[in-house]
């Protein structure tokens, strides 16, 4: 009886070991890539894994009306045309699947370097947002090869979640570019840390780094920053306090 049982486990044993040798490994997917860019009162944050030829890809357009506080699109078209060569693939939303979110489906032919242009017809006025250099894979192996590594040590603070708070972000203000430069933000973007300043830096609208600062005087109604922030950073300007630490 027991030799029986035994032969019972083995053989069990040797079904689920050639099982897991004859079952195909889930093949790993890239990473999403983002893209943000701005007009005078619109914020675009785009979403998307890499583009592989002959696949259709889900691109996830954010629209955030701009102001004192950011709102979400509710209403508006958006239409994707992705040119490679010449060759072009389009795409287009009738209107958000929820505010602020519009779902674009496209299928690239042709593998390269291509321009991707998003237009937005709304109440408003129309947007027209222009993304260069969009590489367009041959497989997901290259796409894979030519990944970054992620960055680590960020916060996370989901656009949805933006979009129901007090939330605005804003570029520094830079004044006499050059040696004498003075950088300045708002008292709202400043953050205590225990004895230390710091201020959430944009990295995309969905990731930010809270990072330390050093100030020195009052201009007005800002402050003057003279270590850690660079002319070319975004920074949270309304809703700091509310956001996560690292």
């Amino acid at each position: 009886m027991k030799r029986r049982s035994l032969l019972v486990v083995l053989l069990a044993s040797t079904i689920t070991r050639s099982a897991a040798v004859q079952t195909p490994g889930v093949t790993p997917q890239p990473n999403a890539v983002t893209h943000t860019a701005y007009s005078k009162s619109t914020e675009l944050f785009a979403e998307w894994r890499p583009l592989i030829v002959g696949q259709a890809t889900r691109l996830t357009a954010h629209l955030t009306r701009l102001g004192e506080r950011f709102k979400p699109y509710a209403e508006g078209k958006v239409t994707l045309t992705l040119t490679i060569d010449r060759v072009t693939s389009k795409a287009a939303a009738d209107g958000p699947d929820r505010p602020g979110v519009f779902t674009l489906n496209v299928t690239p032919t042709t593998e390269g370097s291509g321009r991707m242009v998003i237009d937005v017809a709304a109440a408003s006025a129309p947007e027209h947002f222009v993304i260069d250099d969009v590489p367009v894979y041959a497989s997901v192996q290259a796409a894979l090869a030519k990944q970054a590594p992620p960055e680590t040590g960020l916060v996370s603070y989901p656009k949805e979640q933006s979009w129901e708070a007090d939330f605005a972000t804003a570029p520094v203000k830079v004044y006499f570019p050059g040696a004498a430069r003075i950088i300045t933000v708002p008292s709202t973007a400043l953050v205590r840390d225990g004895v230390t300043l710091r201020v959430y830096v944009q990295r995309t609208p969905e990731r930010f780094e809270f990072r330390e600062v050093a100030t020195r005087r009052t201009i007005e109604d800002a402050i003057e920053i003279t270590s850690g922030l660079g002319a070319a950073d975004r920074i949270v300007v309304r809703g700091a306090e509310k956001l996560p630490r690292p």
